[in-house]
């Protein structure tokens, strides 16, 4: 797949009010700048005369009223995945379990935000209620947010007690983040106990994983470990399964810059699930029809 194109598909998938936000900031910086040349004064004075911090701040507010979604391509609703098939394309998922979590996520946003990654965090609902800043922070540097259920329970459940687990822990997110998120990961990858069940019925993308790091060993391996394992387990279209929260992950934390930095030698990109679930709809999309002198684009 060509860089452009890789680059495109990715693009499409940018939430509508982040593009907004985007293009009203940097609206925004071009009347500041402009003001300033024609005008010679300082640019921060410049701002505070005509206002811009506010027009920002208010322009912001207003996109965050309207819920970001977090939806699934149609092909991969109510599907249980693993990895995503992608050809050759050098792409892999860092996710994320058992969070919000203080010091582990928070070391984990750090190395992410400065290589730039965008990682997906599947997110248990009494955490998020606890340690709803470190929450809204995942989501402010651009992460997917996903559900864990609300107890992160093993055992079988009735369908009402499913339902619970699931649509409770949404109506948190959605009360915490305004977020609305079709992505669920069954607490252990427990597939029979009621969890998937409801959440395959619901259309939702459940979402396993092609690389257990093993973090959430009781015993709790070393960094290098951790390291030898994913890399050992990395594919093109993989799943990386590692955690933030839930206890103490520091060996995690440590391991992830050193995930990355390998990962890239051996010529890997890092997307999101929602991100390589759409690279995986398009590279399985049937072949475009053509006519006598015409391709005819199914897609739009």
């Amino acid at each position: 797949m060509a860089r452009g194109e890789y680059q495109d598909r990715i693009g499409r998938l940018l939430p509508g009010k982040t593009l907004w936000v985007a293009i009203a900031v940097m609206s925004c910086a071009a009347v500041a700048l402009l003001h300033t040349i024609f005008s010679s004064i300082n640019p921060n004075a410049s701002i505070a005369k005509t206002g811009l911090v506010e027009t920002v701040e208010m322009t912001t507010a207003i996109a965050r009223s309207f819920p970001m979604n977090f939806d699934v391509p149609k092909n991969f609703q109510a599907k249980t995945i693993k990895d995503a098939p992608v050809g050759a394309e050098k792409v892999i998922a860092l996710t994320f379990d058992d969070g919000p979590w203080p010091e582990t996520t928070e070391k984990i946003l750090a190395t992410l935000k400065q290589e730039q990654i965008k990682a997906t965090f599947y997110m248990i609902g009494q955490p998020l209620k606890s340690f709803p800043e470190i929450g809204k922070k995942v989501l402010a540097d651009g992460h997917v947010i996903a559900n864990h259920t609300l107890h992160h329970w093993y055992k079988q459940m009735s369908p009402l007690v499913a339902q619970r687990e699931i649509e409770d822990t949404s109506k948190i997110i959605k009360e915490v983040l305004n977020v609305e998120t079709a992505y669920f990961r069954p607490p252990g990858g427990m597939l029979t106990n009621g969890l998937v069940a409801y959440a395959l019925k619901h259309n939702q993308s459940v979402n396993m994983w092609s690389v257990d790091s093993g973090d959430s060993n009781p015993r709790r391996p070393s960094s290098e470990a951790i390291l030898k394992t994913v890399l050992n387990g990395a594919t093109p279209g993989g799943i990386v399964l590692m955690h933030d929260g839930g206890g103490s992950h520091n060996n995690t934390a440590i391991a992830v810059p050193q995930i990355i930095a390998q990962l890239r030698a051996q010529g890997y990109k890092f997307v999101t699930v929602p991100e390589l679930l759409e690279l995986s709809s398009a590279f399985s999309e049937p072949p475009i029809a053509k006519t006598t002198s015409e391709s005819i684009d199914r897609r739009s």
